[in-house]
């Protein structure tokens, strides 16, 4: 009989399966938490970087992957299975959060102001650089264990296997790409004035800071023009709050009033924080009172009433009516100077000219390397990068007292493009194994059937 021949059918062959899983999971609980203590033990001595980030996650890998070949009944199968994989996501998953809740790669001061008394205990731990720690790096030793591992257990390379063999090829070469980007890219700032002035260094930052260091360019960079876009005059109606700013330097604290809301000046009704909601009754664009004959004041002469000489906006008021809890109060908000309808002490309403805000601002650049123009007159602005000779620059600064001054952020990521190759590879491989091999399985079913 059938259930008879089958081995899996056997009563015997119970206890033999149990054990298995358990001792894969057992192997899986060591492997995944021993790379997290192993590396927090030793990433004391071995401060978080790029290089760190590499050598140590090849170096653990390469360790694994032996030990894997040498015991491939148990340990391959094993960092090659599901469950395996599985428990990695959700360690990886976690590094995400907690680098995710705290902000990577800031100045010490910056910590301290944040996180208050647990600053000490996150830059200990080196939370404030999670994904270049020895812990990071032993996680992905083991994924790209498991990814050669799982390879491995599914050779030789076939047709019916070739997505699954595309997908792995291309998780290395992005694993490669994050390596060479990790260890080789480059970020600084470049300094500019229009009118000529070049620069042929980046100043080398991490973290937003200067770390003393120049890097070359290969080319001369020149700006050639600096300009700002700017917004057309308009009129809005701002929700401040008074904040307790502290001062870096001295330590000392001080409230400011800071801008955290804004709204067209329309009828409609606005909600605003704490539950309290505001509308405009009444609004003139160009404010010019009026007397009304119906109503007389206390000298007996026509009371002024609100009143527009026109639709255009030349000497705005709007009449601002705010609710809160549960009452109503009005009061007449000028452009000009602002007019302010407080809230309460910390929070007020503002009706402000906002005169031809800063809309973007860009640079005009030329590179030149040994007398041949890599570019010419090329633009880089906000959100538009510009790339040339293996640089990308981003327009980041400008000095509103110096209308010449242009702040440039250089960028050179040489694994960027591997990254993106391997992410093409893992799409295809996919494609391949939903909607290729199984027509070349179909096509194989009837000959099989026949033979």
């Amino acid at each position: 009989m059938a259930l008879e021949s089958s081995p899996a059918a056997q009563p015997g062959n119970a206890p033999a399966a149990v054990s298995a899983a358990e001792r894969e999971v057992r192997l899986t609980s060591l492997l995944v938490t021993g790379a997290l203590l192993a590396g927090a033990v030793l990433q004391v001595l071995v401060p978080p970087g790029g290089l760190t980030l590499v050598a140590g996650s090849a170096l653990a890998g390469a360790v694994v992957l032996v030990a894997s070949f040498l015991n491939p009944g148990k340990l391959r199968e094993t960092i090659a299975g599901f469950r395996f994989t599985s428990t990695l996501l959700i360690a990886l998953a976690i590094f995400a959060v907690l680098g995710t809740l705290v902000l990577q790669g800031k100045p010490p001061e910056f910590y301290e102001e944040r996180y208050g008394p647990v600053a000490g205990l996150i830059r200990a731990l080196r939370l404030d650089d999670i994904f270049h720690g020895l812990p990071f790096a032993g996680l992905m030793a083991l994924f790209g264990a498991a990814v050669i591992a799982s390879a491995t257990l599914r050779w030789p390379l076939s047709w019916k296997k070739a997505g699954f063999f595309v997908c792995h090829v291309g998780l290395m070469i992005s694993l490669a790409g994050a390596a060479a980007s990790a260890t080789l890219s480059i970020r600084g700032r470049i300094d500019l004035h229009a009118g000529g002035e070049t620069a042929s260094h980046v100043r080398v930052t991490k973290a937003g800071m200067d770390t003393g260091g120049l890097a070359p360019l290969g080319f001369d960079l020149r700006l050639d023009d600096f300009r700002l876009v700017r917004y057309e005059t308009e009129y809005r109606i701002g929700y401040y709050e008074q904040v307790l700013e502290r001062d870096p330097r001295t330590g000392t604290a001080h409230n400011e009033w800071r801008l955290k809301a804004s709204f067209d000046p329309d009828r409609e009704k606005h909600r605003l924080p704490n539950g309290d909601s505001f509308r405009l009754s009444g609004i003139w664009p160009d404010f010019a009172p009026r007397p009304n004959p119906a109503r007389l004041g206390p000298d007996g002469t026509p009371a002024l009433e609100p009143a527009t000489a026109s639709q255009e906006w030349r000497r705005p008021v709007v009449q601002a009516e705010l609710t809160q809890g549960g009452r109503t109060r009005e009061k007449l908000l000028p452009a000009e100077p602002p007019g302010a309808l407080f809230i309460d002490e910390d929070r007020a309403l503002v009706f402000e000219k906002r005169d031809k805000e800063v809309k973007a601002f860009l640079s005009t650049v030329s590179a030149i390397r040994d007398g041949e123009r890599l570019a010419d007159h090329a633009r880089v602005a906000v959100n538009e990068p510009f790339t040339v000779g293996g640089w990308t620059l981003y327009q980041v600064n400008y000095n509103p007292q110096d209308p010449t001054y242009s702040g440039l952020e250089a960028v050179r990521d040489p694994g960027v493009l591997w990254v993106f190759a391997g992410f093409g590879l893992i799409c295809a491989g996919v494609f391949y194994m939903f909607y290729v091999e199984p027509r070349l399985r179909a096509r194989k079913a009837p000959a099989a059937a026949r033979t």
